[in-house]
């Protein structure tokens, strides 16, 4: 008898450069967040952001940093947040889009308003109910040196997709085992371990839940695809 098809659901995701990606992930479990990230650099000059729905900026005072809002303007139109760490060990601004927040952390206090709105000001936004696109002025001389799309299911774990420019530097030259859309391979962490997944147009590092079999069996039938990834 052949084995009854693995029930998958699909998301077509757009990443912080406005690539568009879509995740087979096997089973009903719920996805319980997707999160995007991107630095840019350029010479000695580098800052990183990260992209969640709306909220994000609330949760991660709370939650993640404690932290109290210090400033509040208006950059694109749009309102930016700043609030500080109780402890003033770090500090973090929040652009609030229509359906997603864009988020950098500075070490120590909150930085001065204008430092603030310099820096969201030099970057191009849009942002729509499939994703954020962040771009910085072609002014600033600065180039995406790395983006990354992250979803978290539920009991499973989370699937870290980086994108098509970076893709490459995680594959191991060796030859990987099997999975249903391609090859995964054992990767060492301080502390722990991931698994490198290597579909034919897209690759992942995906951290499990647990190693019990029903975490194994869902790591299997994950697919990873860029469109036109190069």
């Amino acid at each position: 008898m052949d084995n009854p098809r693995v029930a998958q659901q699909q998301l077509d995701l757009i990443s912080p450069s406005g690539g568009q990606v879509r995740v087979a992930l096997p089973g009903s479990a719920p996805v319980s967040s997707v999160v995007t990230g991107v630095r840019f650099a350029g010479g000695s000059y580098g800052t990183g952001f990260q992209i969640g729905p709306r909220g994000y900026h609330d949760f991660a005072c709370t939650h993640v940093a404690p932290a109290t809002l210090r400033e509040r303007l208006v950059v694109h139109g749009r309102e930016v947040l700043v609030a500080e760490a109780e402890d003033g060990e770090s500090s973090v601004a929040t652009l609030i889009g229509t359906y997603h927040e864009l988020m950098t952390v500075f070490v120590g206090p909150a930085p001065r308003r204008d430092r603030v709105f310099s820096l969201f000001n030099s970057l191009l936004i849009n942002d729509n109910s499939g994703g954020m696109v962040v771009r910085p002025r072609s002014a600033t001389l600065l180039d995406t040196m790395a983006e990354q799309v992250v979803v978290a299911v539920k009991g499973y774990g989370s699937v870290n997709i980086p994108g098509p420019r970076q893709a490459s530097a995680l594959v191991p030259r060796h030859a990987g085992a099997r999975t249903a859309h391609g090859e995964v391979w054992k990767a060492a962490y301080p502390g722990g371990f991931a698994f490198i997944l290597g579909c034919s147009r897209g690759v992942a590092e995906v951290h499990l839940a647990n190693t019990a079999q029903e975490c194994l069996d869902w790591l299997n039938e994950i697919d990873v695809a860029w469109r036109d990834a190069s």
